[in-house]
């Protein structure tokens, strides 16, 4: 449901209909992408959920960013600005989202970590799989910038005849960011009260599966060979939220889904996506973003209106 944060999915977080992408693939297929998206007016607010995805967005931004505010897993992590032609991350594993103040210009690169994984051991440095960039850091990077340019030319002229460039340009960027940014499993040692990456990579898959009848925090201890109250404490250290909060922002992450694709009502987009009644939907939606389910549906359907006037 969430894999592939770019093109129109990423546009519907952005409320931006059908943003230009370009696209290419590693060897082995993990898919790499750009999108350029753009707001022309200052004041935008916050982005809908990008959803839960075992990948990277890499923003490089063409305008400078006074106002701009990031959430992770339903928290604000840091409040920044961010000048023109500086790269910031969004660990997609994280369910990023982001409050927007000032006008924007900038390059999504979709990236996958089985693509920086992959480079990683063309590299000969087998460990590394994650970009070692935190939340609110950001780089100022001539090679990236170059590459960004490049890519706004081919937008500017589409054409089939440049997809070899693309994928040069993509997969270049891809080895880039293995060799330059790449973290090692040495250097990310797992803190003490955490769960382990393959523990919490189990529980947060199992209630995927279990989204819309849930799943007991016993069974997901009992699978990753803890007690309950131990699996708790550790999947809150380790993301933020507990489990059973990490569930009902992958049911908003589904809602949200439901309520930009169908005109069906509130109620039933709430049973559709395991909410127990309207009531607690609305509450958790408003927790987490900070407007209620009407609101935030009747400000998508007036930004679509006015995007395709």
């Amino acid at each position: 449901m969430y894999e592939g944060a770019f093109g129109e999915r990423l546009g519907r977080s952005f409320q931006i209909s059908s943003p230009p992408t370009l696209q290419s693939q590693t060897k082995r297929g993990s898919r790499l992408a750009v999108t350029e998206l753009s707001i022309d007016k200052g004041g935008y607010g916050m982005t809908s959920p990008m959803g839960s995805d075992d990948a990277y967005l890499i923003c490089l931004n063409f305008k400078q960013q006074t106002a701009h505010e990031l959430w992770c897993d339903g928290r604000s992590v840091c409040s920044m600005a961010y000048e023109a032609g500086t790269t910031y991350l969004l660990d997609l594993r994280r369910d990023p989202f982001v409050y927007i103040g000032d006008p924007l210009h900038s390059l999504y690169f979709y990236m996958p970590r089985s693509a920086i994984s992959e480079v990683s051991g063309e590299l000969d440095n087998l460990s590394a799989g994650d970009i070692a960039l935190q939340p609110g850091e950001y780089v100022r990077d001539s090679t990236i910038l170059c590459i960004g340019q490049t890519l706004l030319t081919i937008f500017r002229n589409p054409s089939t005849s440049h997809q070899p460039l693309v994928d040069h340009l993509l997969q270049g960027l891809c080895a880039y960011f293995a060799s330059n940014f790449a973290g090692s499993s040495s250097a990310t040692a797992i803190v003490k009260g955490t769960l382990a990456p393959w523990q919490q990579r189990l529980v947060t898959q199992m209630m995927r599966d279990r989204l819309f009848e849930g799943i007991s925090i016993t069974e997901l201890a009992d699978a990753c060979s803890l007690s309950a109250g131990a699996l708790v404490r550790g999947f809150k250290r380790s993301t933020g939220v507990s489990p059973h909060q990490w569930l009902l922002y992958r049911r908003i992450d589904l809602a949200i889904e439901l309520m930009s694709s169908t005109d069906t009502s509130l109620a039933q987009i709430a049973f559709n996506a395991g909410f127990s009644d309207q009531s607690h939907f609305s509450r958790v939606f408003t927790q987490k973003l900070g407007v209620t389910p009407g609101a935030w549906r009747k400000s998508q359907g007036s930004a679509w209106r006015a995007e395709s006037a």
